[in-house]
């Protein structure tokens, strides 16, 4: 037992080693440089929760938005979202959604964990953010109803029913289980609800969207409603694209767009970007592809393009002010000859335009990557393609620099570019006030405030080290949770949370000393030791 304990800490302690983590490591920067606004609704979880626009899916009864911030991350475990919890908690949410467990319980490629060490953590991250931020509604989802090789039915259905009783349990009216199971059972048949009996196209997520609506609305003085039409099933377009991106592009056939939105296209490094908060403005709009380094190609964006203007009933879709384009990572890492992806570039720049016929369109540069060859020989003649391609055109075309000042001596710096060649927070922050810079300029009108580098850059610090000291809170509670009441005494339990509650002060403190940090987490580690 002890030793089974020690290897669970120890995982707890480094989850960042699991596969997949540079696919997701660069998405949790940027949940570091972007701490939710006080009463937020935060949105936790793994790709069933990453891949929606729920900023966009709701309205309220006085036709406003809510103040939706997307935290899920596709792959995800709970090790990695209960290491990266405190970036969510350092401002008070509202309200907070989780849901975790999907990847979990998967046989393979993932932690493969128990159904009981699902439910610790959850615990542990329900129990942090009250003590956190005692005002925050939490509410728990159910694990989906899914059909796919690696996850046994009988692991959800348990991990369902030891979280729901544990709700029960607390039973308080700050934390809530809802229970999306059996309204979303037809997800694991596939066809109008799921491409691949796992993920959830728009019919799916109005189902969802219709659950929730009450609890968002929970002691507010407005009604909410879903922005999906009811007939989402028999309306919802992919542009002929499958997978993760068909799905996506289903949501974009029936989101609204109004004459004031900013929308962006693009591959997986759009899809990464949580655009609207980091450029402030709910008008700036997400319409990246699914997951994966690229992801997708240059005629992949323009199907989800054609899926984003078609007309569908119901759905009010003016041109917007302005559409912006980053796209070209499959074909610049590929072997096609440069005059055809240029070709194939501006044909798609072509697309654009006249789908949004009064809209200024702003074509976003490649950023660089780890390789002077690449960087040297397609990179850098395509960017410089789009430059003259935008100067030929200045009425309608702008060219944003997505390059410069990222590279040194022919490669990505890592500051911006890692892993091996995800853009990370610096990164997106860098070209968002460029992107910024250039809406000002044509629309003297708008302000578009992007943090500073500077203060990007302190926000990623300050989560690191809260994000520690979180950790190591889980890592005990987990470790205390799961070990029989044999392997401690009564006061090594008490010492771990006496030591917790001394990190919560520390966490409490608007900015945290590296070197006290460093102090607690050992303290911390110390206790949670004590488990035999």
């Amino acid at each position: 037992m002890k030793h089974t304990l020690c290897l669970l800490l120890a995982a707890l302690l480094a989850c960042a080693a699991w596969a997949d983590e540079p696919f997701r490591s660069h998405r949790y920067d940027i949940f570091k440089s972007l701490p939710p606004e006080a009463g937020s609704i935060v949105f936790v979880g793994n790709s069933i929760t990453d891949m929606h626009t729920w900023a966009e899916a709701f309205v309220t009864s006085d036709g406003q938005p809510l103040p939706i911030v997307n935290r899920g991350n596709s792959g995800t475990y709970s090790t990695e979202q209960s290491a990266n919890l405190e970036s969510y908690l350092v401002h008070a949410p509202k309200k907070l959604f989780l849901m975790i467990g999907t990847n979990d319980i998967a046989t393979s490629g993932g932690l493969d964990f128990r159904p009981e060490q699902v439910a610790a953590h959850v615990k542990s991250m329900v129990q942090r953010i009250h003590r956190r931020c005692p005002a925050t509604k939490v509410y728990l989802y159910s694990i989906l109803n899914n059909r796919t090789h690696n996850r046994p039915a009988e692991r959800w259905l348990r991990t369902n029913a030891l979280v729901k009783a544990y709700v029960e349990e607390v039973h308080e009216s700050w934390l809530t289980y809802i229970d999306l199971y059996d309204a979303l059972t037809h997800v694991a048949d596939g066809g109008d609800w799921s491409y691949d009996r796992l993920h959830l196209t728009a019919a799916a997520y109005r189902v969802w969207a219709e659950k929730i609506c009450g609890y968002l609305a929970e002691g507010e003085p407005f009604e909410v409603r879903p922005v999906y039409p009811e007939a989402a099933a028999a309306l919802q377009q992919n542009g002929g694209l499958q997978a993760s991106h068909g799905m996506r592009a289903t949501y974009f056939s029936l989101l609204p767009i109004c004459p004031d939105d900013v929308l962006l296209f693009g591959d997986a490094e759009v899809k990464a970007g949580e655009w609207n908060e980091i450029m402030g403005s709910p008008h700036v709009k997400n319409r990246g592809s699914g997951w994966g380094y690229g992801a997708l190609s240059l005629e992949g964006v323009g199907r989800a393009i054609d899926a984003t203007f078609a007309p569908t009933p119901g759905v009010e879709k003016a041109s917007p002010k302005a559409v912006a384009l980053y796209a070209g990572t499959v074909e610049v890492h590929g072997r096609q000859p440069l005059a055809e992806v240029k070709a194939r570039y501006a044909a798609l720049v072509e697309k654009l335009a006249a789908a949004a016929p009064s809209a200024k369109v702003y074509l976003i540069g490649v950023h660089p990557t780890n390789s002077a060859e690449t960087n040297a020989g397609r990179i850098g003649p395509l960017n410089a393609f789009l430059d003259s391609l935008a100067r030929s055109r200045p009425e309608r075309l702008r060219y944003v620099d997505g390059y410069a000042d990222m590279e040194r001596d022919g490669v990505a710096l890592a500051e911006y570019v890692r892993h091996p060649n995800y853009l990370y927070a610096l990164g997106y922050n860098l070209v968002a006030r460029r992107l910024a810079a250039a809406l000002e300029a044509d629309f003297p009108a708008d302000r578009y405030p992007v943090a500073s580098a500077e203060t990007c850059a302190e926000h990623c610090r300050q989560a690191t080290l809260r994000n520690r000291v979180g950790e190591a809170i889980t890592a005990g509670h987990v470790a205390f949770d799961l070990a029989p009441a044999t392997a401690y005494t009564p006061a090594d339990l008490a010492a771990f949370n006496a030591q917790a509650e001394s990190a919560y002060e520390l966490l409490a403190r608007p900015s945290l000393p590296e070197k006290e940090v460093e102090e607690m987490v050992e303290a911390l580690t110390q206790c949670a030791a004590k488990v035999q």
